[in-house]
């Protein structure tokens, strides 16, 4: 099957190794589905799928692992693409990779280029070469803006210290995609080497 753009041109295409229609609903087992986007592409493959021919939403189960061309990953087990909306939705645990960032969490919202994402809950994200960093979420990624939003019960960790506070905002580079400048705000504590400092809002 495939979907065409307002100019004719193809936008998306699916396969699948056996499908069967129930109604509007077509189940497919073995799922590839491709999005061509102006200057990438996103493949997901999935174990099943329910294609809604009315909407031309699609339902992703098992086993997903979507790709871009430029080399994001996204890995879950459940997810939902709306058609209308182009977002990428699921309430179950998400694996991200892009570039040297690798997030983890539980509940997200993104688009097909994988550009910005947004984790709901239990956040975990390593940063290329030392930093790990937690929250309690939501937590935003939008490398459009080369930026980073934690909130709630934020902790970084690197070879030297820990630091703990109510939100953190990570400035990245736009030529490296490594970590310009972190600004964190409210209640702010750092342990360096079993010292303890607190602080009102530091950037460094």
């Amino acid at each position: 099957m495939q979907g065409f753009n307002n100019e004719k041109k193809v936008c998306w295409g699916l396969e699948g190794k056996s499908a069967s229609v129930v109604m509007d609903e077509i189940n497919i087992t073995d799922l590839k589905a491709v999005y061509y986007g102006d200057d990438m592409t996103l493949t997901i493959f999935a174990d099943r799928a329910v294609y809604d021919k009315a909407t031309q939403d699609i339902e992703l189960k098992d086993n997903i692992v979507g790709r871009t061309s430029d080399g994001s990953q996204l890995v879950t087990d459940y997810a939902k693409w709306n058609a209308r909306t182009e977002e990428i939705t699921t309430d179950s645990l998400v694996l991200i990779k892009r570039e040297n960032i690798t997030c983890r969490g539980k509940g997200l919202v993104t688009k097909p280029r994988l550009k910005w994402v947004t984790f709901r809950n239990d956040v975990e994200v390593d940063i290329v070469p030392d930093k790990k960093i937690v929250c309690s979420g939501p937590f935003e990624l939008d490398h459009i803006k080369n930026i980073a939003i934690f909130n709630n019960d934020v902790k970084i960790t690197d070879k030297d210290s820990e630091t703990f506070t109510d939100r953190l905002t990570v400035y990245l580079d736009p030529e490296t995609n490594k970590i310009a400048r972190l600004v964190t705000e409210g209640n702010v504590r750092v342990v360096h080497r079993g010292k303890i400092e607190d602080m009102g809002k530091i950037s460094f």
